[in-house]
């Protein structure tokens, strides 16, 4: 794959392990750094639950900085990759595409979810808008889900991709992604694969769009539309707080109790539904360059 220096020349080869060891070092450092503000945040207000529950998504901005330090320090290349397209990131890193990403995300994990909801497998209740928490927690969830994008399609994947084939900076990534989850609660084959999937996809978006943005918003607009809009398992973490509350689920083809939409076969054709799109805006965009 390629970043805003794909142009260049290929960067001296080293060992291939090294960058998926520092990433699994960087996102450990930051989750622990993470976990430390939160438990001061925690002493100091006493959050309820809910609120509780937003500040574990926002413990995930120690991986920001872990990962922008040591990109700053180590690799700048990558580390421009994180800017808006007009500060010398990757040319996709617009509002636009932003936006963009937050549709998909939302169309994806929300047919997944209406198809279960219409087969009979989930039950709602309304509970009380309150814009407030929307905005803050989606924010929370933002940092979260770009904080997991920043380690996987961010160091790891442009690192690999200035030195190794595009397959293998797309598998690795993936594989690592994937790994991250294996301690879930509930995690299945299945659950797994949806995951490992999903890394595959938004390596072939940064990649097709040149935008790590988009990235950032279809992973969060996915998490938050299962778990803060209707209330559902997020990868097997149980939601404290959402819009929608689930009073009843049953297990079938469609929805998995434990895991959540994550957990279906109807998740993984969605994600591979995303591959295959972005997969033909790269021989669309090769098409247009030959």
């Amino acid at each position: 794959m390629e970043n805003n220096t794909a142009t260049k020349p290929k960067k001296k080869l080293h060992f291939w392990l090294w960058p998926l060891l520092i990433g699994f070092v960087l996102t450990i450092a930051g989750q622990f750094g993470g976990l430390i503000g939160e438990a001061i945040l925690v002493r100091i207000f006493d959050p309820s639950d809910m609120w509780r529950f937003s500040l574990d998504y926002a413990a995930f901005f120690g991986i920001w900085v872990c990962v922008l330090l040591f990109c700053f320090l180590v690799d700048r290349p990558v580390f421009r990759t994180f800017f808006p397209a007009r500060k010398g990131g990757l040319k996709g890193n617009t509002i636009k595409e932003f936006l963009l990403g937050i549709l998909i995300g939302f169309i994806m994990n929300g047919g997944c979810i209406l198809f279960a909801w219409l087969h009979g497998d989930l039950h709602f209740s309304v509970g009380k808008f309150m814009p407030v928490y929307l905005i803050v927690t989606f924010l929370c969830v933002c940092i979260q889900s770009s904080a997991e994008e920043m380690v996987t399609r961010g160091y790891i994947y442009q690192s690999h991709a200035e030195r190794y084939p595009a397959w293998f900076a797309v598998t690795a990534n993936a594989l690592l992604f994937g790994a991250l989850h294996l301690g879930n609660t509930g995690i299945t084959v299945t659950s797994f694969l949806q995951i490992v999937i999903c890394g595959v996809g938004l390596s072939l978006i940064v990649y097709a769009r040149k935008s790590i943005w988009m990235a950032y918003a279809i992973h969060t607009m996915w998490n938050f539309t299962q778990s803060i809009l209707f209330g559902l398992p997020n990868s097997g973490i149980v939601s404290q707080g959402s819009f929608l509350h689930l009073e009843a689920a049953s297990p079938s083809f469609w929805y998995d109790p434990t895991f959540g939409i994550e957990g279906t076969i109807p998740s993984v054709i969605a994600e591979v539904l995303l591959c295959a799109w972005a997969l033909w805006l790269i021989f669309r965009n090769k098409k247009k360059e030959a």
